[in-house]
Protein backbone atom coordinates (compact mmCIF):
# COMPACT_ATOMS: atom_id res chain seq x y z
CA UNK A 1 0.00 0.00 0.00
CA UNK A 2 1.24 3.33 -1.25
CA UNK A 3 1.52 6.46 1.62
CA UNK A 4 -1.31 8.39 -0.75
CA UNK A 5 -3.07 5.54 -0.34
CA UNK A 6 -2.95 5.11 3.11
CA UNK A 7 -3.11 8.93 4.38
CA UNK A 8 -6.64 8.96 1.64
CA UNK A 9 -8.13 5.85 3.48
CA UNK A 10 -7.48 7.91 6.76
CA UNK A 11 -9.04 10.84 5.59
CA UNK A 12 -12.18 8.62 4.02
CA UNK A 13 -13.05 7.62 7.74
CA UNK A 14 -13.66 11.26 8.67
CA UNK A 15 -14.73 12.65 5.29
CA UNK A 16 -17.16 9.91 4.73
CA UNK A 17 -18.49 9.63 7.70
CA UNK A 18 -21.98 11.39 6.97
CA UNK A 19 -22.56 8.75 3.66
CA UNK A 20 -21.33 5.67 6.16
CA UNK A 21 -23.83 6.95 9.01
CA UNK A 22 -26.76 7.76 6.70
CA UNK A 23 -26.54 3.83 5.09
CA UNK A 24 -26.24 2.30 8.50
CA UNK A 25 -30.40 3.52 8.55
CA UNK A 26 -33.28 1.60 7.73
CA UNK A 27 -34.82 4.74 7.08
CA UNK A 28 -31.79 5.72 4.65
CA UNK A 29 -34.38 6.61 1.75
CA UNK A 30 -36.05 9.50 3.96
CA UNK A 31 -32.50 11.14 4.20
CA UNK A 32 -32.70 11.95 0.81
CA UNK A 33 -32.70 15.31 -0.59
CA UNK A 34 -35.72 15.37 -3.00
CA UNK A 35 -34.04 18.19 -5.21
CA UNK A 36 -30.71 16.32 -5.41
CA UNK A 37 -28.85 17.10 -8.82
CA UNK A 38 -26.00 15.50 -10.73
CA UNK A 39 -23.11 17.83 -10.09
CA UNK A 40 -22.15 20.27 -13.26
CA UNK A 41 -18.65 19.09 -15.55
CA UNK A 42 -16.00 20.88 -14.37
CA UNK A 43 -14.85 24.06 -15.75
CA UNK A 44 -11.45 22.43 -16.83
CA UNK A 45 -13.29 19.93 -18.94
CA UNK A 46 -14.44 22.58 -21.10
CA UNK A 47 -10.71 24.15 -21.32
CA UNK A 48 -9.36 20.91 -22.16
CA UNK A 49 -12.05 19.70 -24.62
CA UNK A 50 -15.84 19.77 -25.75
CA UNK A 51 -18.69 19.62 -23.50
CA UNK A 52 -21.90 18.91 -25.28
CA UNK A 53 -24.78 18.96 -22.61
CA UNK A 54 -28.44 17.46 -23.55
CA UNK A 55 -32.06 16.99 -22.34
CA UNK A 56 -33.67 13.87 -22.38
CA UNK A 57 -36.23 12.06 -20.68
CA UNK A 58 -36.19 15.09 -17.97
CA UNK A 59 -31.94 13.95 -17.08
CA UNK A 60 -29.05 15.49 -18.58
CA UNK A 61 -27.08 13.81 -20.78
CA UNK A 62 -23.15 15.24 -20.88
CA UNK A 63 -20.44 14.61 -23.76
CA UNK A 64 -17.11 14.65 -23.77
CA UNK A 65 -14.48 14.95 -26.35
CA UNK A 66 -11.25 15.57 -25.48
CA UNK A 67 -8.76 17.63 -27.72
CA UNK A 68 -6.60 14.83 -28.05
CA UNK A 69 -8.99 11.98 -29.25
CA UNK A 70 -8.73 8.31 -30.45
CA UNK A 71 -10.87 8.20 -33.56
CA UNK A 72 -13.88 5.73 -33.16
CA UNK A 73 -13.63 5.60 -29.46
CA UNK A 74 -16.35 6.21 -27.78
CA UNK A 75 -16.63 5.18 -24.26
CA UNK A 76 -20.38 5.36 -22.53
CA UNK A 77 -20.15 5.76 -18.46
CA UNK A 78 -22.91 5.00 -15.88
CA UNK A 79 -21.85 7.08 -12.36
CA UNK A 80 -22.71 5.02 -8.92
CA UNK A 81 -24.34 6.76 -6.54
CA UNK A 82 -26.74 3.32 -4.56
CA UNK A 83 -29.25 3.46 -7.57
CA UNK A 84 -30.70 6.60 -5.36
CA UNK A 85 -28.25 9.18 -5.99
CA UNK A 86 -26.96 11.33 -8.85
CA UNK A 87 -23.05 11.42 -9.90
CA UNK A 88 -21.06 13.35 -7.92
CA UNK A 89 -17.60 15.41 -8.42
CA UNK A 90 -15.90 12.83 -7.94
CA UNK A 91 -17.41 11.25 -10.74
CA UNK A 92 -15.70 13.53 -13.03
CA UNK A 93 -12.17 13.03 -11.71
CA UNK A 94 -12.96 9.83 -13.19
CA UNK A 95 -14.30 11.02 -16.83
CA UNK A 96 -11.42 13.02 -16.87
CA UNK A 97 -8.64 10.37 -16.13
CA UNK A 98 -10.69 7.75 -18.52
CA UNK A 99 -10.95 10.74 -21.20
CA UNK A 100 -6.56 11.03 -20.59
CA UNK A 101 -5.77 7.44 -20.36
CA UNK A 102 -8.25 6.57 -23.26
CA UNK A 103 -8.52 8.87 -25.62
CA UNK A 104 -12.45 8.27 -26.09
CA UNK A 105 -15.39 10.33 -26.33
CA UNK A 106 -17.09 10.25 -23.07
CA UNK A 107 -21.15 10.01 -22.59
CA UNK A 108 -22.03 10.61 -19.17
CA UNK A 109 -25.69 9.74 -19.03
CA UNK A 110 -27.63 10.50 -15.73
CA UNK A 111 -30.14 7.65 -15.27
CA UNK A 112 -34.01 7.54 -13.20
CA UNK A 113 -33.37 7.22 -10.00
CA UNK A 114 -35.50 5.23 -6.86
CA UNK A 115 -37.32 5.84 -4.73
CA UNK A 116 -39.02 8.60 -7.50
CA UNK A 117 -38.61 6.04 -10.48
CA UNK A 118 -38.02 2.03 -10.79
CA UNK A 119 -35.77 -0.21 -12.54
CA UNK A 120 -37.90 -0.72 -15.30
CA UNK A 121 -37.59 3.59 -16.58
CA UNK A 122 -33.87 2.80 -15.90
CA UNK A 123 -33.30 0.62 -18.56
CA UNK A 124 -35.31 2.31 -20.94
CA UNK A 125 -33.22 5.39 -20.87
CA UNK A 126 -29.96 4.00 -20.83
CA UNK A 127 -30.67 1.26 -23.59
CA UNK A 128 -31.84 4.31 -25.70
CA UNK A 129 -28.79 6.14 -25.06
CA UNK A 130 -26.39 3.19 -25.98
CA UNK A 131 -28.00 2.31 -29.17
CA UNK A 132 -27.94 5.71 -29.92
CA UNK A 133 -24.28 5.49 -29.68
CA UNK A 134 -23.83 2.19 -30.89
CA UNK A 135 -25.23 3.54 -34.18
CA UNK A 136 -23.53 6.98 -34.34
CA UNK A 137 -21.64 6.99 -37.30
CA UNK A 138 -17.76 6.60 -37.33
CA UNK A 139 -17.77 4.39 -34.27
CA UNK A 140 -15.54 1.61 -34.33
CA UNK A 141 -14.88 0.32 -31.07
CA UNK A 142 -17.61 1.23 -27.99
CA UNK A 143 -17.14 0.61 -24.44
CA UNK A 144 -18.82 0.63 -21.57
CA UNK A 145 -17.78 1.78 -18.14
CA UNK A 146 -19.51 2.39 -14.56
CA UNK A 147 -18.65 2.15 -10.80
CA UNK A 148 -20.32 0.89 -8.47
CA UNK A 149 -24.02 0.83 -8.71
CA UNK A 150 -23.47 2.21 -12.20
CA UNK A 151 -20.95 -0.93 -12.59
CA UNK A 152 -24.44 -3.10 -11.90
CA UNK A 153 -26.59 -1.61 -14.64
CA UNK A 154 -23.28 -1.38 -17.08
CA UNK A 155 -23.28 -5.29 -16.49
CA UNK A 156 -26.77 -6.16 -17.41
CA UNK A 157 -27.18 -3.61 -20.73
CA UNK A 158 -23.77 -5.13 -21.55
CA UNK A 159 -25.60 -8.78 -21.84
CA UNK A 160 -28.57 -7.73 -23.13
CA UNK A 161 -27.40 -5.06 -26.07
CA UNK A 162 -28.08 -6.01 -29.57
CA UNK A 163 -24.73 -5.03 -30.06
CA UNK A 164 -22.25 -6.22 -27.41
CA UNK A 165 -19.73 -3.60 -26.31
CA UNK A 166 -16.31 -4.25 -27.21
CA UNK A 167 -15.57 -3.83 -23.29
CA UNK A 168 -16.93 -3.45 -20.11
CA UNK A 169 -14.93 -1.49 -17.29
CA UNK A 170 -16.18 -1.53 -13.59
CA UNK A 171 -14.52 -0.10 -10.87
CA UNK A 172 -15.79 -1.18 -7.75
CA UNK A 173 -19.08 -2.52 -9.24
CA UNK A 174 -22.09 -3.72 -7.08
CA UNK A 175 -23.02 -7.17 -8.11
CA UNK A 176 -25.05 -8.32 -5.47
CA UNK A 177 -27.82 -6.21 -5.01
CA UNK A 178 -29.16 -8.32 -2.24
CA UNK A 179 -26.18 -8.17 -0.11
CA UNK A 180 -26.38 -12.04 0.51
CA UNK A 181 -22.63 -12.37 1.02
CA UNK A 182 -21.60 -13.72 4.64
CA UNK A 183 -18.06 -12.15 3.95
CA UNK A 184 -19.93 -8.43 4.02
CA UNK A 185 -20.15 -9.09 7.81
CA UNK A 186 -16.25 -9.64 8.21
CA UNK A 187 -15.57 -6.92 5.73
CA UNK A 188 -17.38 -3.79 6.95
CA UNK A 189 -15.35 -2.68 9.48
CA UNK A 190 -12.74 -2.03 7.21
CA UNK A 191 -15.07 -0.14 5.22
CA UNK A 192 -14.87 3.48 5.49
CA UNK A 193 -18.00 4.19 3.10
CA UNK A 194 -20.62 1.30 2.61
CA UNK A 195 -23.67 0.27 4.58
CA UNK A 196 -25.92 -2.51 4.53
CA UNK A 197 -29.27 -1.50 5.64
CA UNK A 198 -29.18 2.02 3.32
CA UNK A 199 -28.03 0.03 0.25
CA UNK A 200 -30.41 -2.43 0.46
CA UNK A 201 -32.91 0.06 1.13
CA UNK A 202 -32.18 1.83 -2.38
CA UNK A 203 -31.69 -1.80 -4.18
CA UNK A 204 -35.25 -2.61 -2.83
CA UNK A 205 -37.05 0.45 -3.86
CA UNK A 206 -35.50 0.70 -7.33
CA UNK A 207 -36.24 -2.87 -8.46
CA UNK A 208 -39.77 -2.71 -6.94
CA UNK A 209 -42.22 -5.71 -7.67
CA UNK A 210 -39.45 -7.50 -9.56
CA UNK A 211 -37.69 -8.50 -6.38
CA UNK A 212 -33.70 -8.62 -5.42
CA UNK A 213 -33.04 -12.35 -7.58
CA UNK A 214 -34.69 -11.12 -10.91
CA UNK A 215 -32.05 -12.44 -13.45
CA UNK A 216 -32.86 -9.07 -15.47
CA UNK A 217 -31.45 -6.71 -12.93
CA UNK A 218 -28.86 -8.60 -10.25
CA UNK A 219 -25.48 -9.51 -12.01
CA UNK A 220 -25.18 -11.95 -9.27
CA UNK A 221 -28.26 -14.02 -10.86
CA UNK A 222 -26.84 -13.45 -15.01
CA UNK A 223 -25.70 -16.02 -17.09
CA UNK A 224 -22.10 -14.85 -17.73
CA UNK A 225 -21.61 -16.47 -21.01
CA UNK A 226 -21.77 -13.81 -23.34
CA UNK A 227 -20.11 -11.28 -21.21
CA UNK A 228 -17.93 -9.05 -23.49
CA UNK A 229 -13.89 -8.56 -22.44
CA UNK A 230 -14.58 -7.14 -18.89
CA UNK A 231 -11.84 -5.48 -16.71
CA UNK A 232 -12.91 -5.26 -12.66
CA UNK A 233 -11.02 -2.99 -10.24
CA UNK A 234 -11.46 -3.84 -6.73
CA UNK A 235 -10.29 -2.66 -3.30
CA UNK A 236 -10.29 -4.99 -0.41
CA UNK A 237 -11.38 -2.43 1.99
CA UNK A 238 -15.14 -2.74 0.16
CA UNK A 239 -18.10 -5.32 1.21
CA UNK A 240 -18.18 -5.60 -2.35
CA UNK A 241 -15.04 -7.55 -2.64
CA UNK A 242 -15.70 -10.62 -2.11
CA UNK A 243 -18.89 -10.60 -5.09
CA UNK A 244 -16.03 -8.89 -7.30
CA UNK A 245 -14.11 -12.15 -6.81
CA UNK A 246 -17.03 -14.57 -7.13
CA UNK A 247 -18.01 -12.79 -10.08
CA UNK A 248 -14.92 -12.88 -11.85
CA UNK A 249 -14.51 -16.36 -11.30
CA UNK A 250 -18.18 -17.44 -12.44
CA UNK A 251 -17.02 -14.96 -15.82
CA UNK A 252 -14.27 -17.59 -16.27
CA UNK A 253 -15.72 -20.71 -15.68
CA UNK A 254 -18.63 -19.87 -17.91
CA UNK A 255 -15.43 -18.94 -20.67
CA UNK A 256 -15.98 -14.98 -20.58
CA UNK A 257 -12.70 -12.80 -20.53
CA UNK A 258 -12.63 -11.36 -17.39
CA UNK A 259 -9.77 -9.67 -15.41
CA UNK A 260 -10.04 -8.56 -11.46
CA UNK A 261 -7.35 -6.06 -10.81
CA UNK A 262 -7.62 -6.23 -6.62
CA UNK A 263 -6.11 -3.39 -4.40
CA UNK A 264 -6.03 -4.83 -0.97
CA UNK A 265 -5.95 -1.74 0.94
CA UNK A 266 -8.70 0.41 -1.73
CA UNK A 267 -11.86 1.80 -0.26
CA UNK A 268 -14.62 1.79 -2.40
CA UNK A 269 -14.25 3.18 -6.13
CA UNK A 270 -10.52 3.74 -4.75
CA UNK A 271 -9.44 4.66 -8.89
CA UNK A 272 -11.68 8.14 -7.58
CA UNK A 273 -8.09 9.01 -5.75
CA UNK A 274 -6.56 9.76 -8.95
CA UNK A 275 -3.43 11.46 -6.96
CA UNK A 276 -2.24 7.46 -5.62
CA UNK A 277 -0.29 4.85 -7.75
CA UNK A 278 -2.64 2.13 -7.23
CA UNK A 279 -5.56 4.48 -9.23
CA UNK A 280 -2.64 5.70 -11.37
CA UNK A 281 -2.00 2.01 -12.60
CA UNK A 282 -5.69 1.13 -13.06
CA UNK A 283 -5.89 4.12 -15.23
CA UNK A 284 -3.20 2.96 -17.51
CA UNK A 285 -4.64 -0.81 -17.37
CA UNK A 286 -7.76 0.94 -18.69
CA UNK A 287 -6.08 2.45 -21.60
CA UNK A 288 -4.21 -0.48 -22.54
CA UNK A 289 -7.32 -2.33 -22.72
CA UNK A 290 -8.89 0.47 -24.67
CA UNK A 291 -6.90 -0.69 -27.28
CA UNK A 292 -7.26 -4.17 -26.77
CA UNK A 293 -10.27 -5.52 -24.59
CA UNK A 294 -9.50 -9.03 -25.11
CA UNK A 295 -6.36 -9.34 -25.12
CA UNK A 296 -5.99 -7.40 -21.56
CA UNK A 297 -8.48 -9.04 -19.93
CA UNK A 298 -7.55 -12.54 -20.76
CA UNK A 299 -5.07 -11.82 -18.28
CA UNK A 300 -7.27 -13.13 -14.95
CA UNK A 301 -6.93 -11.60 -11.62
CA UNK A 302 -4.03 -9.45 -10.56
CA UNK A 303 -3.11 -8.26 -7.49
CA UNK A 304 -1.87 -4.17 -6.95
Amino acid sequence: MSLSMMLTTAAMWVNARPIRLALTRDDYLETLDPGRRPAEPPARLRRSGRVVVSRQDGLPVYRYEPATRTPGLELMYLPGGGLVNPLVTEHWWIVERLARATGAAITVVCYPLAPERGADDTLTVIDAHYERLAARAGTSRLLVAGDSAGGAVAVGLSLRAARRPDGLVLFSPWLDLALTNPAIARRVSRDPSLRVPGLRAGAEAWVGDRGLDDPALNPARMGLAGLPPTLVFQGGRDIFFDDAVAFSRRARAERASARLVTGGAGFHVYAGAFWTPEARAAYALVGAFSCDPARVSHSGTYVQ
